[in-house]
Parts: C-alpha cells; structure tokens; sequence
C-alpha cells in the first residue's frame, strides 16, 4: 500500500513520497490541525494575525511540541506526590497513570485524583489488574510457594515488573520519554522490584525491547531514590505538595486507621520533620 512503512526497512517508504501541502488561498486564513508528527508551526496559517501576534502563537506552539513527554506512576500517598510535584517543575508535559489491583483502598484512587487536580495534568489513565493480589490475599486461595509466607506486608508477586511493562507499553505508543516512580530509600529494604539495580535493569529491558527505542527511547526515574521518608516530606513542604489530600493506610475508611505499617511509618516522619500531619487518625 502506498505510503505504508516496512518495519525491516525502517525510514523508507513503499510507494511515492507524500505530496506538499498546497499554500492557502489568499485572504482570510484558517488554522487546520496538522499531519500526525509534523511540525506545528508549520501548517498554522498566520497571515490574518499581526506581526506580533503571529510570532507569540507560533512559539507557543514550538514550546508544547518541545515538551518532554513523562508519565508518572501514582499510588495517591506522600512518594507519589512528591514525585509528581517535582516532574511537573522538571517542565515536563504529564501523563499520570495508576493500577487498580484486588484490594486496593478506595481512598488511594481519590488521593489520586486529588493531586492530579490540583497540580493539573493530562488525562489519568487508569488500568484494571483483579488478578494481582498481595500475598495475605492469596493465602485465602493457596500457592505453592511456601517461602512467600515470609514475605513483608503488603508484598504483592511481581508488582513492579507488572507496572512498570505496562508503562513501558503506554510510553511507546505515546512517545514519552519518561517514566518516573516514586520509590524512596527505604523501600528497597523490603521490596527488591524497587532496588535502583532493578530500575537500572529495566532501563535495558526496554532499550532491547521496544521497537522503535532508537527513534523514541524511553528511561525511567527515580527522583527520591535513596531518600527517608522524612526527607521526602521536607521535599514535598519546600514544593508546598497538598499531604493533606494524600492517602497511606493499607485499609479503605474514612481516616487513617493509624496502625498498620504505612501510617506508622508516616506518623514518624512527620514526627522526624517537627511538623503536623494534615491527616487525621483513628488511633
């Protein structure tokens, strides 16, 4: 078919080159979206505008094109927040994505909501994973690995090899150039899928994975990687991120139950900080 790209034969064509566009018609002139990976600019007919105006329009127009493209993984908790703050002042064009796995709190998705509100972002995509489950949910149905009975609290099998596939999947077909988590320095103690030696050998998975990886690579951050929890806190307070909107218990209430991991290990940085924790407490 004319103009249909051959994937062996990468950068050239089957069939004739595409035509140019014809100039437009004298008079008053009239904007028509662009081609799919045109430039912009280029296809804006500016000649009804004033000098001035028409300078504005097209570097306004060159500065979104210019933007670089980073989805953001977001749990709706402090990490998570603090790392979509400091992507947004990165000057980066967000796309905000989040996993809704068995048994996550309702209260997380609105978190999510919330900061993507409040800081503005592009459009939150939201995917559906029922069958991933935490281990304390799969002992109901049985495995057969024993040695996960040991596993820490809230360990789900795979999780970040699942997530962060998947972003990779959405980054290609968006042509983003970042994905960026928000796993602090603590967490690799408990959890090995959140280890810069994890993230470092995903970078290469995706490099040998993805097809048009040349063209369009694709790496994932880290910002608070080898950051405390209160050193994320101090963060966030210098780039005045809304804790009170966040969520980190592990239970779906109307407050934090105050107990579980999470609300303790939050409890005592904000404690370690010297300020007060927006969030109520059951206990």
């Amino acid at each position: 078919m004319a103009g249909r790209t051959d994937r062996g034969n990468r950068g050239r064509t089957r069939g004739p080159l595409a035509s140019v566009p014809p100039a437009p018609a004298p008079g008053r002139m009239r904007y028509s979206p662009p081609p799919v990976g045109r430039v912009w600019d280029r296809y804006l007919w500016v000649g009804s505008l004033r000098p001035g105006a028409a300078r504005r329009a097209s570097r306004r127009i060159k500065t979104v094109l210019s933007m670089e493209r980073a989805i953001i993984l977001l749990s709706g908790g402090i990490d998570s927040a603090v790392t979509l703050w400091w992507a947004k002042q990165q000057g980066w064009d967000i796309r905000p994505l989040t996993f809704d796995y068995f048994g996550r709190p309702r209260r997380e998705h609105d978190a999510v909501l919330a900061l993507t509100s409040r800081i503005g972002t592009g459009p939150l995509r939201r995917v559906d994973l029922p069958f991933l489950k935490e281990v304390d949910d799969l002992r109901k149905e049985g495995f057969e690995n024993r040695r996960l009975l040991d596993s820490p609290e809230g360990y789900i099998p795979g999780r970040n090899l699942i997530f962060y596939g998947l972003a990779g999947h959405y980054a290609e077909l968006d042509a983003v150039r970042y994905i960026v988590g928000g796993h602090n320095g603590i967490d690799p103690e408990s959890f090995p899928d959140a280890s810069p030696k994890f993230f470092n050998f995903l970078n290469s998975v995706f490099h040998l994975s993805l097809w048009s990886y040349d063209a369009s690579p694709v790496q994932i951050l880290v910002p608070l990687s080898g950051k405390s929890k209160d050193d994320v806190i101090r963060m966030g307070l210098d780039m005045k991120v809304p804790f009170d909107v966040t969520w980190s218990c592990y239970w779906d209430r109307e407050v934090h139950c105050g107990t579980c991991v999470s609300c303790r290990e939050r409890r005592d940085a904000f404690a370690k900080v010297g300020v007060e924790d927006p969030v109520a407490y059951e206990a």
